[in-house]
């Protein structure tokens, strides 16, 4: 199928799936169903999904159309600065420093040919890249400064939609240089309680005790391999691509982390499993009673030890679904608010990479995090140990040699680089509580 007949069924699918939430719509006003009120949630992200679907292949075939043109005069795509955000000139400032190394091709002229005489660009492109920089460029005000900074937020939006930590309303803060961010918290006791005294009698003099919770630069890292042949037949469409692929990849490696048993370590932050410890417990059952209990069981576990200021549950898409189709004994929806997004009034947080077998109940008033803005780099004359899950040396001090390795330049290839430096940690024990075993 051609990109032209691509596009062509990419607008019939948007048209279908308009139709669809229009129908759905109209049923809802006539019936006030609240199964119809979460088919149009869903129908709502189906046309979300086929519309950018389409603004993709739309993209690749006006670039294919203006390379067709002319192949040495490559199409410039102009953006104004209000219509790009800050991740937006991370990647693109990436890719054409990307291009210009292996092309050999002023960073300049590849920049003006892409992306047009966007000057934001212009001005913070040195310095996103991490390129040779004019020293006053660390003091341009308005936007140079701002977008550097903002890289890290920027970043951050672009995975919001995907990604449970974002959405999570914990306490967040930018490395911004810095090899630690040292959180000062409270302990449980002694407390500062005023005691009650006798006109006269001396005033009790106490003190209060506090942590420190340590978030330290942890970072993440891929290296991904294509052919020369690859790139120049894909400028500047693979923008689209890295930011689709980023969120996708970058969202489901950062949710596994967040969820898991794994205890924090000097390499990677721990998961909600391991922070719950022996706050665990095990599904009664799925009726509306049941779950009631259950979730009465869970906040009791949380406030006992005076924690619950910000509850967030966290769970998959699916037991929200069970959660709002669930009935009382008499037929009358048991959690009609979960088709809003809440629970008693607490917040649902779902991702399809939770266990539908478990559900999370965390303070996040007891969680901070931390993060850098992505940092990309590409090169096309290195040698890689093309390794997805444990990358070795390419030389070991043994003499062992790693296999399979890939020569970038002896196989015409290139590869990209991306480091992300991220960690989270909680401020306290008891902040989260986990229900297993569940089948509703």
């Amino acid at each position: 199928m051609s990109i032209s007949e691509k596009v062509v069924a990419a607008e019939q699918s948007v048209n279908e799936a308009k139709d669809s939430l229009v129908a759905l719509t109209k049923s809802y006003d006539e019936t006030q169903d609240e199964a119809t009120l979460v088919a149009i949630e869903e129908q709502s992200s189906v046309v979300e999904k086929a519309t950018q679907q389409l603004e993709t292949y739309r993209k690749a075939e006006s670039a294919l159309a203006s390379k067709a043109a002319s192949f040495d005069a490559p199409a410039v795509v102009k953006h104004s600065r209000g219509e790009r955000s800050p991740v937006d000139y991370v990647i693109a400032s990436a890719l054409c420093a990307f291009e210009s190394h292996v092309t050999k091709r002023p960073f300049e002229s590849i920049m003006e040919a892409r992306y047009g005489s966007d000057d934001t660009l212009k001005t913070v492109a040195p310095m996103l890249t991490k390129g040779v920089t004019n020293p006053a460029m660390s003091n341009v005000p308005t936007w140079a400064q701002e977008l550097c900074r903002e890289s890290y937020t920027g970043f951050m939006d672009l995975l919001y939609p995907a990604a449970i930590l974002p959405r999570v309303p914990m306490m967040r803060y930018e490395f911004n240089g810095f090899t630690a961010i040292n959180i000062a918290g409270r302990a449980e006791s002694p407390k500062i309680a005023g005691a009650w005294r006798k006109e006269g009698d001396p005033i009790v003099v106490r003190r209060a005790a506090t942590t420190t919770q340590q978030l330290t630069p942890k970072s993440m890292g891929v290296i991904t391999p294509f052919t020369q042949e690859c790139l120049e037949r894909s400028t500047p469409s693979i923008e689209a691509l890295i930011r689709q692929w980023i969120v996708t990849d970058t969202s489901e490696a950062m949710d596994l982390q967040f969820i898991s048993d794994v205890a924090p370590d000097a390499v990677q932050p721990g998961g909600l499993q391991h922070y719950a410890g022996s706050n665990t417990l095990a599904s009664s059952g799925s009726t509306a009673a049941e779950i009631t209990s259950d979730m009465k069981a869970m906040l009791g576990l949380m406030t006992d030890k005076n924690l619950g200021a910000n509850p967030v549950y966290i769970m998959h898409p699916t037991n929200q679904i069970a959660l709002n189709m669930s009935m009382t004994a008499v037929g009358t929806p048991a959690f009609p608010e979960t088709a809003n997004g809440t629970l008693y009034g607490i917040p649902i947080v779902t991702s399809t990479n939770v266990p539908k077998d478990i559900v999370f109940l965390m303070d996040a008033a007891q969680f901070a995090s931390a993060m850098s803005g992505p940092r990309f780099l590409g090169t096309d004359v290195a040698s890689i140990h093309e390794e997805d899950t444990a990358p070795a040396p390419l030389h070991a001090a043994d003499g062992t040699a790693a296999a399979p390795v890939r020569s970038l330049y002896q196989t015409n290839s290139l590869a990209l680089r991306l480091t992300l430096e991220c960690d989270w940690a909680a401020l306290r024990d008891g902040a989260v509580v986990t229900l297993t075993s569940v089948d509703w």
